[in-house]
């Protein structure tokens, strides 16, 4: 009986010792310091989304040097990785409007994420990152809705007629000037008949550059109207002629319009409305254009069709009806 007694006490005296050695070990372990470089990413971030934001945004890839336990370290290996996120305002970082610079290893070694876990940062590459702090503002405006190529049966409603825009301080109009676009596709609806049409709102292009940081709100808009027509009808009475020849011929030769088809007149088109308004104004110019490159002529004066027309997009020639469309040119010997 002693004896077996005496076994289980030498048992646990041992196992006792063991647990002992392992506690010591890991004592000593946690408060033996080292250093280890680690890879990691940075970003900033605003304090508060809705009032600033912080340029670049993209995460910055950096090397960092922590020393500390092994076990600290491990664990903030995975921190690294993981990522840390750095707020203006916080710590050591500058939170004013404006561009600033930033030491990357004061500002980690101030992070609570590594602080927590015991590590101190000796260095980061690259050592410093530069970032601006910019203030967001939020302001109404006029919702404007565009139906380009278009005849309408009397006015266009628009709900909601007045946005919530917010965007980068620094981007506002001088003048205040802003304006929010509803553009109605109506080349699929039928005329005649009462619409509604959900639309998503569009910034001006000037806003462009700052596209990640604005934001509408509500984002669409319903936009009611009767459509007449999605199309419209211009007669045009002074259509340029132009006549061309192939590369080979025009060396030999020269030619143009007959003086009396030097213009076309009553030329009758049809397109978008928009598009038929850049010709009544004279923005877009016209031509009629005779291409040679398939025609037997020779020196003199000859007749030919008009083979295609300069117009904008979407825009048809639908008249004169029931008469080609010819012209008359003379071809000379150089």
């Amino acid at each position: 009986m002693n004896r077996r007694r005496g076994w289980r006490s030498e048992a646990l005296n041992m196992a006792a010792a063991a647990v002992i050695a392992l506690l010591v070990w890991m004592f000593a372990n946690d408060r033996t310091r080292e250093s280890e470089v680690l890879a990691a990413s940075i970003r900033l971030a605003p304090p508060d989304p809705k009032a600033g934001f912080v340029e670049p945004s993209a995460a910055l890839p950096v090397t960092v040097t922590v020393k500390g336990s092994r076990r600290a370290i491990d664990r903030a290996a995975d921190a690294l990785r993981a990522g840390i996120t750095l707020v203006p305002g916080i710590g050591t970082i500058p939170a004013g409007v404006g561009t600033h610079s930033v030491d990357l290893a004061d500002a980690l070694g101030d992070a609570s994420t590594l602080r927590d876990l015991g590590v101190s940062v000796e260095t980061v590459r690259p050592a410093s990152m530069q970032f601006t702090f910019g203030a967001l503002a939020t302001v109404q405006v006029p919702v404007e809705p565009v139906l380009a190529g278009s005849v309408l049966d009397g006015s266009v409603t628009i709900d909601p007629e007045v946005v919530n825009v917010t965007l980068p301080e620094s981007a506002r109009p001088a003048d205040g000037a802003l304006l929010v676009t509803a553009n109605v596709d109506t080349a699929n609806l039928e005329p005649g008949k009462a619409q509604q049409v959900d639309v998503e709102l569009r910034l001006p292009e000037s806003l462009s550059k700052w596209k990640e940081l604005c934001r509408v709100v509500p984002p669409r808009a319903k936009v009611s109207f009767t459509l007449l027509a999605n199309t419209s009808e211009l007669t045009l009475d002074a259509v340029e002629v132009r006549v061309s020849l192939p590369a080979a011929s025009s060396l030999r030769y020269d030619v143009k319009p007959a003086p009396e088809s030097a213009t076309l007149a009553g030329i009758v088109v049809k397109g978008p409305r928009a598009s038929i308004e850049a010709l009544r104004s004279g923005t877009f110019v016209p031509a009629a254009v005779v291409d040679l490159s398939n025609a037997d002529v020779r020196p003199g004066r000859f007749e030919a069709a008009v083979t295609f027309w300069r117009l904008p997009e979407g825009v048809t020639v639908v008249g004169p009806r029931n008469r080609p469309i010819t012209v008359q040119s003379v071809l000379r010997e150089r």
